[in-house]
């Protein structure tokens, strides 16, 4: 099943629950069997926490009768990428090197999650190690892209699961991580919301690492509402009043450098298309050319980048050794970091501090930057799995716009354009500009929905 704008939100949900219209447990076995008519793989999953769930749902059912709920996501399930520690449960970050792994302790915003009554139903797909924008993984299986089903294609990585369970319909919330684009890639492709969180504003522990300067943990779902009140939950904040929120005299500054590059037409067409939709709704709408995009794009394709290097760091005890049960596209990416020098390494990360800097002073006076979340629709799963190559081309075509938003420090939300075709318009501030963004992204939102 596609995404579809006539499924409930989150939010929607919970008003239900509070209302005593919908009780957690019903909507919990709702979900548990969805997810089984469809599949564990084809809903997103690589296993379920249905005890859990179950138990949980129960005890938010309790909380509704007795008008003691915890808040207005209590009661409502959520899927987690599988590299957040689940207590008692197989946590494996896609990897069989990790198999068995079973932590005692939940990750930190699971706690916050649970804390809040959201409800735990299972471990979503993941890209092994995280580290893939197109979202296969050949050890526990791709599911396919829920929003454009002509053909199977490729759903996004590496939060492949979580957007699939979400745009599936299986669950309203997937929490997934962001280190070069894996909430936004897989959010635009299943006409989703994409939440890449500022670096530092939810905590990582008990969260697999990948490269620890840019890893981000954030949700994906169907509207920027539900995007922050869950940000509320996982980064123990104050939701924000999204009521008022209109794109009428906002300024936002349209790049035009390198994001456009060998762009599908449909992307080529849909984004101008949405800007003229702004600037009909009273937005400020000003195209120029971004230099640090370019800057520190040409810096990452001559030196390597700050993911790969990190991301072999972190995995190489997994890796060394054992290279021949690893997938290979992810093997060879992190061939890449190993093979980084200690003096690319340090021209990047400093280059990336200085225009990160550069970019913020560009941004002051304007409310926000966009800019097309990738510049092409998913490929067909056919043309990208068994080809090292096609795998390769489209997997840097798919990271080129969203790892810009981690190099150079950005807090970013990506928003579907269109009713008709995964094509994502990303909305982005200066990292520790959450608040702010989630009213700029939530008007743009009613904008571009009429």
């Amino acid at each position: 099943m596609a995404n579809d704008p006539r499924q409930p939100t989150a939010l929607a949900l919970g008003a239900a629950i509070e209302s005593g219209k919908l009780n957690p447990v019903d909507l919990v076995e709702s979900c548990l069997s969805h997810i089984e008519e469809a599949g564990l793989q084809s809903a997103g999953f690589v296993r379920l926490t249905a005890k859990r769930a179950r138990a949980e749902a129960a005890a938010a059912a309790d909380r509704a009768v007795t008008g003691l709920r915890r808040g207005p996501l209590d009661g409502v399930p959520v899927s987690w990428k599988d590299l957040f520690d689940t207590a008692g449960v197989s946590t494996e970050g896609g990897s069989p090197q990790l198999a068995g792994r079973t932590p005692p302790l939940d990750a930190a915003v699971l706690r916050r999650a649970r804390e809040a009554g959201l409800v735990c139903i299972g471990k979503t797909l993941t890209v092994e190690f995280a580290l893939g924008g197109i979202g296969t993984n050949p050890h526990f299986g791709t599911p396919a892209n829920a929003a454009m089903v002509d053909v199977p294609r490729a759903p996004g990585g590496s939060s492949a699961g979580a957007a699939v369970s979400v745009a599936g319909g299986h669950v309203p919330i997937g929490i997934g991580s962001d280190t070069g684009g894996s909430v936004r890639i897989p959010a635009a492709w299943n006409r989703l919301v994409g939440f890449k969180t500022g670096i530092g504003a939810v905590p990582r522990v008990g969260v697999l690492p990948l490269s620890p300067t840019l890893d981000t943990v954030g949700p994906l779902c169907r509207t920027v509402a539900d995007a922050g009140q869950m940000f509320a939950v996982l980064a123990d904040d104050t939701p924000v009043d999204l009521t008022h929120a209109r794109v009428a005299g906002l300024r936002l500054l349209a790049a035009t450098n390198l994001v456009f590059d060998e762009a599908d037409p449909e992307v080529a067409a849909a984004i101008p298309a949405a800007l003229e939709t702004l600037r009909q709704s009273g937005a400020t709408v000003v195209e120029a050319e971004i230099p640090e995009f370019t800057d520190i794009h040409d810096l990452l394709q001559r030196h390597g980048g700050i993911v790969t290097a990190e991301g072999y760091v972190s995995c190489r005890h997994l890796i060394d050794g054992r290279e021949a049960r690893i997938d290979p596209d992810v093997l060879a990416r992190m061939e890449e970091g190993r093979a980084m020098s200690a003096v690319d390494f340090l021209t990047v990360r400093d280059a990336s501090e200085r225009l990160a800097g550069a970019l913020a002073r560009r941004l002051a006076g304007w409310d926000a930057l966009i800019h097309p979340t990738l510049p092409i629709l998913p490929p067909p799963l056919a043309k990208v799995t068994g080809d090292r190559g096609a795998y390769a081309r489209a997997n840097a075509l798919a990271l080129r716009n969203t790892r810009l938003g981690n190099v150079l420090r950005l807090a970013a939300i990506t928003l579907p354009v269109t009713d008709l075709l995964p094509v994502g318009i990303t909305v982005a501030r200066p990292a520790d500009d959450n608040r702010i963004l989630q009213r700029i992204a939530a008007a743009v939102e009613g904008a571009l929905a009429g």
